[in-house]
């Protein structure tokens, strides 16, 4: 019985061997295409949180909160931008009375004016974000990533002195495509790819 089954390895073995040796030669290579990215929004967290201590001039957070808008108005910016999020305030533990309020900003220049209004002890900037519009990721731009491939392949096989044949197996690499980014200094945005990796045959 032991006899049998080491025939039946040695034999699998082999057709294993064989079919290695008859699957043509292949190269794996990773294509990219750029995606334009939309900003859909700008987000700006603002913090308006009464003094520490008890001190005679400490104003009441209402008094700081109706302050804080009547100035943005005068900035030029509409109260509706701001939505007010009391559980992110709670969630930075400041311990004292206020509230968070998120401005949506409709260009740049309203987060100059919004950040103009922090002074750094009862108004505060605590985090900016950029929110994009759903990226379009039609036909051409997996094309265009597959052209790439094909070039960068098109060099590996000359370099080899071999000949570039046909598309043996594609993968999809795109990272998972990211709706809200972290940009406390609205830094220029990070251009995103789709990602490819192309096998193709040569010979």
């Amino acid at each position: 019985m032991k006899n049998v089954i080491m025939a039946a390895i040695i034999a699998m073995s082999a057709l294993g061997s064989h079919a290695q040796e008859i699957r043509p030669n292949t190269i794996q290579v990773n294509g990219i295409a750029k995606v334009n990215r939309e900003v859909d929004a700008y987000l700006v967290d603002v913090t308006i949180a009464v003094e520490y201590g008890e001190i005679e001039s400490k104003k009441s957070f209402d008094d700081l909160k109706n302050s804080f808008f009547k100035k943005a108005k005068e900035a030029g910016l509409d109260q509706s931008q701001f939505r007010e999020d009391k559980m992110r305030y709670q969630a930075l533990q400041l311990f004292r009375e206020g509230s968070l309020y998120t401005f949506t900003a409709r260009s740049q220049d309203e987060i100059l004016k919004v950040t103009r209004l922090a002074n750094g002890s009862v108004i505060n900037i605590t985090s900016a974000r950029v929110k994009f519009k759903p990226v379009v990721k039609d036909e051409k731009l997996f094309e265009a990533a597959l052209r790439n491939s094909r070039e960068k392949a098109a060099i590996i096989a000359r370099t080899l002195n071999k000949k570039l044949g046909a598309v043996s197996g594609v993968t999809d690499l795109t990272p998972q495509e990211t709706t809200v980014e972290e940009n406390f200094y609205f830094k220029p945005v990070d251009d995103q790819y789709i990602s490819l990796l192309v096998s193709f045959a040569i010979e």
